[in-house]
């Protein structure tokens, strides 16, 4: 939320699969479009909710139940991460939040590109020229 960075001095800045757990994600996007050049995209690569009522549920499923109980089998993890994860997908703001997020920002040209059935989503705005 506070890059190091001088102001217009990139030509892309990209986050995968973190957005969601920044404290403040509408401050980071504003940090992110303060360091870019005109011209310079963000990409932002996140979990998002199939669309699909029945891949929705089967997803929900897996994700709620198996994924975190194989996963911490697995990786012998006691913290609760697997469990977190979930909840904190479930939790962040859906594609048209990110979008609007994106444009308070500055960004124009927003797109974006849903992949694995929707499971994950890559959003691209363009800082104006």
């Amino acid at each position: 939320m506070a890059l190091p960075l001088p102001d217009a001095c990139c030509d892309v800045v990209s986050i995968a699969f973190g957005i969601r757990n920044v404290a403040d994600p509408a401050r980071a996007m504003a940090e992110f479009v303060r360091v870019l050049r005109p011209g310079g995209r963000v990409i932002v690569l996140e979990f998002s909710l199939p669309k699909n009522p029945v891949l929705l549920a089967g997803y929900n499923f897996y994700f709620k139940h198996i994924m975190p109980r194989t996963a911490t089998l697995i990786s012998g993890d006691k913290s609760g991460a697997y469990k977190y994860l979930p909840k904190s997908v479930n939790a962040f703001i859906d594609r048209e939040g990110m979008q609007a997020m994106m444009g308070d920002a500055g960004l124009t040209d927003i797109t974006l590109k849903p992949l694995t059935f929707g499971i994950a989503v890559c959003y691209r705005g363009v800082k104006p020229s």
